[in-house]
């Protein structure tokens, strides 16, 4: 049998990242939540934690976390079987929790402005953990959410998905920067030369399209690293580097003139809905509300 305040402790050193979060989070003592992870980690012959900077789950601590955040999810479900039993009583609906893995261009295109009559309708409180949509797959596989937007169309144990479509990309930059540093004939000397705004350390798309493209690998060009969507959009427009963003992002200012597109950088990213199979009935409606968004915000994916 499992000790759930044990597997608590663990759930939430990992939420925050660190132990004195932890036990803040849970009206505990640092030395109490550290009590906590030892006894487990007693109890189950190993470790579980690494004491990194982040701390990070071992893959035994990882499948522990993933069982508790779904035992959460049933206990979840059940709640709001009984929460609908007192609905018809005319008592309030609490407040629910849900934790997905979204990529922040999807947030800068307008997804929460999209799910906001069902967020008040389900009084559901949204719990963003922003990545590349090309990694949040893994934070699925560990258990941290029980949804995510991802590139990758493999099934995760357990869990279902649904394809949204694809999201089309374009190199931007000012007509000044471009004419100062990318000239005409785009080739990897200008681009080793030519500032770049990326998202993050991870390998973006940006990064991979310079590698597989021109053969440039990471310390082979300057670059800014913005990771924030709509910031690193406001690099470009503000003229002192070029950037890769959705074409929807940048329809406005190509169309005025404030940018222009770096055609060579053009590419198309699928993305697929991630979910546990089981999913709690806010859930499914987020499922639902989300392919709604992807219906009227991406273009049909040809890949």
């Amino acid at each position: 049998m499992f000790d759930y305040k044990l597997l608590e402790a663990l759930d939430m050193v990992l939420r925050c990242g660190s132990f004195d979060a932890a036990a803040k989070r849970l009206h505990l003592t640092p030395s109490a939540i550290s009590q906590r992870i030892r006894q487990l980690e007693e109890r189950h012959g190993e470790v579980l934690l690494r004491r990194e900077n982040p701390i990070c789950a071992t893959p035994s601590g990882e499948k522990l976390l993933a069982h508790v955040r779904q035992v959460r999810a049933l206990e979840a479900e059940l709640g709001e079987q009984l929460a609908e039993d007192l609905d018809e009583q005319g008592a309030t609906q609490a407040w629910r929790t849900l934790r997905i893995g979204v990529n922040a261009d999807s947030l800068a295109l307008g997804l929460m402005p999209a799910l906001s009559g069902l967020l008040s309708a389900q009084r559901l409180l949204l719990e963003c953990v922003v990545d590349d949509e090309a990694y949040t797959l893994d934070l699925l596989r560990t258990g941290e959410v029980s949804g995510c937007i991802s590139t990758q169309s493999n099934l995760v144990a357990g869990c279902g998905v649904l394809p949204l479509g694809s999201m089309q990309y374009i190199g931007v930059a000012s007509p000044q920067f471009a004419a100062l540093h990318l000239g005409e004939k785009l080739d990897a000397e200008r681009l080793g030369n030519a500032p770049a705004a990326v998202f993050g350390y991870k390998e973006s798309l940006h990064r991979r399209l310079l590698r597989e493209r021109w053969g440039l690998l990471e310390g082979q060009y300057p670059c800014h690293v913005i990771p924030e969507s709509n910031a690193l959009f406001a690099a470009a427009l503000a003229g002192f580097a070029y950037a890769v963003v959705p074409r929807q992002q940048a329809q406005v200012a190509l169309a005025s003139g404030e940018l222009v597109e770096i055609a060579a950088f053009s590419h198309e990213v699928p993305l697929f809905w991630h979910h546990w199979s089981r999913q709690t009935r806010p859930a499914q409606l987020f499922s639902q509300a989300l392919m709604s968004f992807a219906s009227t915000h991406l273009g049909p994916s040809n890949i």
